[in-house]
């Protein structure tokens, strides 16, 4: 019964670092390298004005680089602009998706992990709960035999 506790408690502790790890993983997802350059951060492209602007937004909303075909240098600033908007707002808009696709599928991953977290907790609990029991047992049958009625 002992072996049985250790063996819930070894699962336990287990399944927690797993999940422990899965956090740590979905964290760094979010990082940036030491020079500022993107490192393992979603990316999205947007385009506009038939493809000739074209913008890139990567994890955290951010506006990684945009691209004006030489082509535009005739047509006026307003218009430029409004080109730049709208491949901007079309990067950050399929980066939100990408995001949250990413985030649904990180969270399912630790769904998944967790969900065997009540099972070993109630594996655990009940194993204690015994060798607690066959403890007091031992100790009150070592008490009834150091004094014998």
């Amino acid at each position: 019964m002992t072996n049985d506790a250790f063996s819930a408690a070894a699962s336990l502790d287990e399944l927690l670092t797993r999940t422990q790890q899965a956090l740590a993983a979905m964290r760094s997802r979010a990082c940036v390298l030491a020079d500022g350059e993107p490192g393992e951060l979603l990316r999205a492209e947007g385009a506009a004005a038939g493809g000739r602007v074209r913008a890139v937004a990567v994890q955290g909303g951010r506006l990684h680089s945009v691209v004006v075909d030489p082509e535009l240098a005739g047509v006026s600033l307003e218009v430029l602009c409004g080109h730049l908007v709208d491949a901007v707002n079309d990067a950050l808009s399929e980066l939100d998706t990408r995001v949250g696709d990413s985030a649904r599928a990180d969270t399912d991953a630790l769904a998944a992990r967790l969900g065997g977290l009540p099972d070993q907790a109630e594996l655990f609990s009940r194993t204690v709960h015994e060798v607690a029991a066959r403890i007091r047992r031992d100790r009150d049958a070592a008490t009834r035999a150091a004094h014998p009625a």
